[in-house]
């Protein structure tokens, strides 16, 4: 307790270094918090909307079929025996079918290539949640309701709600087929591959467009338990037999998950810098006031005090300073996180932008991105905050150890 209140008393002595040194310590540790909960939180990011938007935890395509850009061939699809249908009923929480197309759309003189999702009125809503959805109108049930088109195809086209576009496709026998249609409603989502050029078609307009014969390209799974996905995935593969590649949410996010694995390794790198100056600081500091407090030194030396508990007390010092700034560095970084873990932080604008660029077609993602909170990660930035300060102590504390106390004491 004596060394302790030395300690203390020398740390708030050299207010202005120990300031500067535990900044370092702060800033570092509410780095490592803060960066570990955005890419926890974009890693979940990427997740969720691929699960929710794109492919389920489990999801069967055509052999060969294009896993990237805008080419959705329906030549070469599925067909589920009424065995695997009953499989599917039993061993998921919900499946459904998608056909994907890429028609022509035209309103007047004017036209675009888009993406069409062909999908259950049913069944698509149990596999695929809406409530990030936004729509403006109503979505289509029957071939008769129409089309619901992206944000983008109505801003390029100008039409919405109410108007009329044609949709001319390609057959699965290979024939050109047009059918003029009603525009049931307006669909923002979040995920820009489908904002950007996507038209949401429900499966009787399907068969009418592309006569696709109770056919389709994607079978799409829910679980229960997302981790139950391979043994799910290999037992379908089996039962489609071998028409089929498919995949889980895990190998569909995959390369997404390691480009998040390479941001953390760099914040961490980051933080590391800033806890190798927030050392640097510390060791200044400590071994500053060892050499202003040589006088000090010799006379505790001289009353007893040995090698180690001058080491000892130098390390206190620094034991203060990184639980200090440890401390504040887990509530000011740990708490800010929390709350974007919490609210949230809206990328509507910033996914709008990448729509209409077309730069993220094939990249799921929301509208919302949430951090990721933990208290773990929290406690152990802070004790990377202590450990730091108290190793960048330990060599000056040795340094003025090593000094005799007949010589400290003769030191002006």
């Amino acid at each position: 307790m004596f060394l302790f209140r030395i300690a203390l008393r020398n740390v708030l002595r050299q207010y202005g270094r120990t300031s500067l040194s535990m900044i370092s310590i702060v800033v570092g540790v509410a780095l490592i918090i803060m960066g570990r909960g955005f890419v926890g939180g974009g890693r979940e990011n990427i997740i969720r909307a691929q699960i929710d938007s794109v492919s389920g935890h489990v999801l069967a395509t055509p052999r060969d079929y294009p896993t990237s850009g805008t080419r959705h061939p329906v030549d070469n699809l599925l067909t589920l025996d009424e065995a695997t249908r009953a499989w599917l009923d039993a061993s998921t929480e919900a499946w459904t079918t998608r056909t994907l197309f890429a028609p022509r759309i035209v309103k007047g003189s004017d036209a675009v290539r888009g993406r069409a999702i062909g999908f259950h009125p049913e069944r698509d809503e149990r596999v695929f949640p809406r409530e990030s959805w936004r729509v403006t109108g109503t979505i289509p049930t029957t071939a008769e309701d129409g089309v619901l088109i992206s944000r983008g195809v109505g801003r390029v086209l100008d039409i919405g709600p109410g108007d009329h576009l044609f949709l001319q496709v390609r057959t699965t026998d290979g024939a050109i087929n047009a059918l003029e249609l009603p525009v049931s409603g307006v669909l923002v989502t979040g995920n820009p591959g489908i904002d950007r050029i996507g038209v949401f078609v429900p499966q009787p307009l399907v068969e009418k467009l592309v006569v696709t014969r109770d056919r389709f390209s994607h079978l799409a799974i829910r679980l229960a338990d997302r981790d139950d996905s391979p043994r799910l995935a290999k037992e379908l593969e089996t039962r489609l037999a071998g028409a089929a590649s498919v995949t889980t949410w895990r190998e569909e996010t995959e390369d997404l998950i390691e480009l998040q694995r390479i941001r953390q390794t760099a914040m961490d790198l980051l933080a590391l810098a800033i806890m190798a100056i927030a050392a640097t600081g510390i060791a200044n500091t400590v071994l500053m006031a060892a050499h202003e407090r040589v006088r000090e030194i010799g006379t505790l030396r001289a009353m007893g005090l040995d090698r180690r508990g001058v080491v000892g007390l130098f390390v206190l010092e620094g034991l203060v300073m990184g639980s200090v700034g440890g401390l504040l560095g887990a509530l000011l970084g740990g708490g800010y996180n929390h709350k974007l873990s919490v609210d949230g932080i809206d990328l509507s604008s910033f996914v709008e932008a990448a729509g209409t660029g077309g730069i993220y077609d094939s990249m799921p993602m929301s509208s919302m991105l949430y951090t990721e909170s933990s208290l773990a990660v929290a406690a152990g930035a802070a004790l990377v905050g202590l450990a730091v300060a108290v190793l960048s102590s330990v060599y000056p504390a040795v340094i003025a150890a090593r000094r005799p106390p007949a010589e400290a004491m003769r030191a002006e």
